[in-house]
């Protein structure tokens, strides 16, 4: 009668509750006793054939032996069966590791792809407000302009702080003047609005602007927003 286990399809595991890996494991276990027992009992054989030797009884000794030679036979099975589940269940779960390794680098490719589309459209985003304007205060500033983008890209990307954050520093470094009401329909400018990200120029000037209409007179923007100037 052969000991080696019969794998169960998906459908028959999933209708009998253990999974396959219980069943490895159960299986395995099984072969391990068995082989300890079989062991067991080719020690006894092997004391009582030498016992006979010993009273001089050849024939009763060489039953024994050929009893031990069966009886090791069963004992090779059982260790080889275990080991070929144990490389089965080594095998699956080299795969697991490998599928799973394999979904965690693209993964990883996916976001990184994903950072770098945004990165690219957020450069975009300050290149066409940055340009409109230095067009519009007619200076001759584009070269230094870009090169500052070339910095910036080169230590990290437009992705860690609002694109109004590198506006800002970029406007204020050339010495471009503007005011936020010029960028209130541009792309970021209502997506910050929206979401009032930390560190947003431009979401704290346009909160501060449409908030309560105490201190108007004090706030230069206060007339715009009650205009309703700014993203909708």
């Amino acid at each position: 009668m052969s000991l080696e286990p019969t794998p169960l399809t998906s459908a028959a595991a999933a209708s009998s509750g253990p999974s396959q890996a219980e069943i490895d494991a159960r299986d395995i276990a099984m072969l391990g006793e068995l082989a300890e027992i079989t062991m067991g009992v080719a020690r006894a054989i092997g004391r009582l054939a030498l016992d006979k030797a010993a009273e001089g009884d050849a024939e009763a000794a060489g039953r024994l032996g050929s009893v031990i030679t069966k009886v090791g036979r069963a004992v090779r099975q059982s260790v080889a069966y275990r080991r070929k589940i144990e490389d089965k269940v080594r095998e699956q779960a080299g795969e697991r590791a490998d599928a799973e390794a394999t979904a965690k680098a693209e993964a990883g490719q996916r976001t990184a792809f994903a950072r770098r589309s945004r990165s690219v459209a957020r450069r975009q985003m300050i290149d066409n407000a940055v340009s409109r304007l230095i067009a519009e205060q007619d200076e001759d500033l584009f070269d230094e302009f870009y090169e500052r983008l070339n910095d910036y890209e080169s230590f990290t990307d437009f992705t860690d702080r609002p694109v109004s954050a590198f506006l800002s520093d970029i406007c204020n470094a050339l010495g471009l003047e503007f005011e936020w009401e010029r960028f209130a329909y541009d792309p970021w400018a209502v997506e910050e609005a929206k979401a009032d990200p930390p560190a947003s120029p431009f979401a704290e000037w346009w909160h501060s602007a449409n908030g309560d209409s105490d201190g108007a007179d004090d706030n230069p923007y206060a007339t715009v927003a009650r205009r309703g100037i700014g993203p909708p």
